[in-house]
């Protein structure tokens, strides 16, 4: 019989054939657990080599690191804090804060611990982002990676960020992420795990035990919202890699009752004191949506989407998506070529698409050409437009749409594409992100009347009570501080 180490989640014990993990060298006895777990194909020195082999993927991918030496210190501190307490000996942890609104946090083979900016603005004290940091520790000690890895449950993560896939190969082509990332759904078992070894650190830490599970709690309204907001999730959140199972946040506040209750550390003064000021939302190197038009200051350019298009700005193009099915993929290109040689030529070279056609966009020399592909599955039409934006690069405009689509829809597309423009300096210098900002409740503040201050056309009261933790019906409690946006 075959050798075979095998967990059973639902009471976290594992069940190894001990004369065949013999054999094979296998099966481990994790320090942390004292379980045994099939960990044999990926060694701690293979860990670490994946993990610096992709740490520049995995900071591309969202967004590179928060530009804010403050903030990355407090992350860094928070996560010495609480790893000086993991069992697992010989790993070199290292914490990164990532500049992405995504609201996630994983943790790469080799000790390597990533949270997103998007993230941090939702835990509301230390002791909420240290629970996070202290959960990814935990996945890390629990050396989860080396259990998929050896029982083959991997996957790429940019099949979790490219949500569509044009069928056509040329048109195709902005979509690629291609990381190989840790970032496929943990197990219950591995999630439940995670979450007892996080909490126990954070005990040995000196934090609230409490706080893991109210962060949780403050995701789940963050989830809620955004589904409200898109009607689904368009990139990795905390839940699409971290499943979130219904008794998941009472399981983590009946482990933490465990503890003895103590002079634990909070610091929600603290928490919010650093989170005045920092960017919400999409940075300006990034370029940031306002209604329905997409600007980025920092390349100098614009343009407007129809209305009802849901924007997604990823790392290397932005996404506009429609219910209809409709979508508009946008990024850029070097060359020096002319638009038509360089789409005939290099953009859909050895496909039988027409002859471009010359067109001009604001000013700026311009192609574009149509033909039939797909859009996750479904046939289409298929428009690509390239853009001559200066002497070395392109822009490139790929729109999908059904074939019967209504002469509405394809003007609409159309507009949207002469919308595109190269921006003005006073624009460029006018033009600044959201940022959160932290104010002191006073008597007579209410929910509504703080949410109503943000710059948002709905769902006001909504976002402030998940960017504040707040359950429906909790008040607002005067002289303590709570999260804004604001321009």
């Amino acid at each position: 019989m075959a050798a075979l180490c095998t967990k059973k989640y639902g009471v976290g014990k594992f069940l190894c054939m001990t004369t065949a993990c013999a054999l094979l060298a296998s099966c481990s006895t994790n320090p942390a657990t004292g379980e045994r777990q099939f960990t044999g194909l990926l060694s701690p020195e293979k860990e670490k080599q994946i993990g610096a082999s992709q740490h520049d993927e995995a900071v591309a991918a969202f967004g590179g690191i928060y530009a804010d030496q403050q903030m990355q210190a407090y992350v860094s501190e928070i996560g010495k804090r609480v790893a000086a307490h993991s069992e697992l000996q010989g790993v070199n942890y290292r914490f990164f804060l990532l500049d992405s609104p995504v609201v996630n946090a994983f943790a790469a083979p080799g000790g390597y611990i990533y949270v997103t900016r998007g993230l941090v603005s939702y835990a509301n004290s230390e002791a909420e982002l240290a629970g996070v940091i202290a959960h990814e520790i935990g996945h890390i000690t629990g050396r989860h990676a080396a259990e998929r890895y050896s029982t083959g449950t991997l996957t790429q993560l940019g099949a979790a960020i490219a949500s569509a896939a044009i069928g056509n190969q040329a048109a195709s082509q902005a979509l690629g992420v291609g990381s190989n990332l840790f970032l496929s759904s943990y197990s219950r078992g591995q999630e439940n795990e995670s979450d007892e070894l996080g909490i126990r650190y954070l005990h040995k830490a000196g934090y609230d035990v409490f706080a893991l599970s109210r962060f949780l709690r403050t995701l789940q309204l963050e989830s809620n919202l955004q589904s409200k907001i898109s009607g689904k999730q368009d990139m990795p959140s905390f839940f699409s890699s971290h499943p979130n199972t219904a008794d998941r946040v009472a399981n983590a506040s009946k482990i933490a009752a465990t503890y003895p209750q103590n002079d634990s550390v909070i610091n929600r003064d603290r928490h919010m004191s650093l989170m005045n000021g920092t960017v919400y939302g999409d940075n300006a190197s990034q370029g940031f949506a306002r209604g329905d038009t997409f600007y980025h200051p920092e390349l100098g350019f614009t343009f407007t989407v129809p209305s009802g298009y849901r924007i997604i700005n990823q790392p290397n193009q932005i996404l506009a998506v429609s219910d209809s099915g409709s979508a508009i993929i946008v990024d850029m290109v070097k060359t020096a070529l002319d638009p038509v040689n360089y789409t005939q030529n290099v953009w859909l070279k050895g496909e039988n698409v027409p002859t471009p056609e010359r067109l001009t966009v604001n000013g700026m020399p311009a192609a574009t050409t149509s033909f039939a592909g797909t859009l996750n599955k479904q046939p289409m039409t298929i428009r690509t437009v390239a853009v001559t934006f200066s002497p070395d690069m392109t822009f490139r405009f790929q729109m999908a749409y059904p074939r019967n689509a209504s002469s509405a829809t394809i003007d609409a597309l159309k507009k949207s594409t002469y919308s595109f423009r190269k921006l003005s300096q006073s624009e460029r210098s006018s033009l600044k992100p959201l940022r959160i900002v932290t104010r002191i409740a006073k008597a007579g503040d209410t929910v509504s009347s703080l949410a109503s201050t943000m710059p948002f056309g709905n769902l006001k009261v909504e976002r402030f009570m998940a960017l504040n933790g707040l359950a429906p019906g909790e008040n607002i409690k005067s002289g303590q501080t709570y999260k804004l946006v604001a321009y």
